[in-house]
């Protein structure tokens, strides 16, 4: 998946929801919960030190220190706003601002999560490799990410009004495949008064960009599309949870 997007404006668009991410969010939430349960699931024992990447206001994070109260968390995000709502809220995280692509640097970690923000990197299967090779020995990587079937239900309604969808664009769900990996899909489902509130949702989430090639709806037709959809709008996530060892 190659973005036409500049990567900034991405990450400009999550920093100034910082504050409203967590009221916008209950199915990030529940991915999380999901993410930290199988990951919790599939280790031995307690990890030492865990890295949230894409940690944003801190939805792995809480969880995570909910399960293993002793671990060493860090969490990593490109947006600083969210980093300074996360540390509000988890005070002795260690946070570090940059982008998830650029880990040189850092040490081996027993735990590495994401959730929900591999789509957001031009290839999520070249991420997937770039981080497995920063675990410990015996590490593990566990990775939530939304594929494509997700939000399916906005993209049916935009094209039965002739228009495609601008909605950013999901991998497709074998993209891990080959890698050695143990691959898990689950749907989570979002219900909305109507389809403005699921928009609205998306900007207050910081998810608001558009797909790489597509232009937004003129408004004049997005006022058609809403119109058809003026109450009960619900929204499926269709998820990808990804596991894999240091080798």
């Amino acid at each position: 998946m190659t973005s036409d997007v500049p990567r900034n404006a991405i990450v400009a668009a999550f920093d100034a929801a910082a504050e409203t991410y967590d009221s916008a969010t209950p199915v990030q939430r529940e991915v999380a919960r999901a993410l930290v349960s199988r990951a919790a699931s599939l280790l031995t024992g307690p990890p030492r030190s865990i890295l949230d990447l894409g940690a944003g206001a801190g939805h792995v994070i809480g969880f995570a220190r909910t399960q293993w109260p002793e671990v060493e968390l860090t969490a990593l995000d490109a947006a600083p706003a969210m980093l300074r709502r996360l540390r509000a809220k988890f005070p002795g995280v260690t946070t570090i601002a940059r982008d998830a692509r650029q880990l040189e640097d850092l040490p081996r970690y027993d735990l590495i999560l994401s959730s929900m923000m591999l789509h957001w990197l031009d290839d999520p299967r070249a991420a997937l490799i770039a981080w497995r090779a920063h675990l410990a020995p015996g590490g593990l990587l566990c990775v939530a990410a939304p594929v494509e079937g997700s939000l399916r239900e906005w993209r049916e309604l935009t094209r039965a009004a002739g228009m495609e969808d601008a909605v950013w664009a999901f991998p497709p769900q074998d993209f891990a495949e080959g890698l050695g990996a143990e691959i898990h899909l689950s749907d989570f489902s979002a219900s909305y008064p109507d389809a403005r509130a699921f928009l609205r949702a998306l900007k207050d989430a910081g998810a608001q960009k558009h797909r790489p090639g597509v232009k937004p709806a003129p408004a004049s037709a997005m006022r058609r599309i809403l119109t058809k959809a003026n109450r009960n709008f619900n929204v499926t996530y269709r998820i990808g949870f990804i596991a894999l060892g240091d080798s």
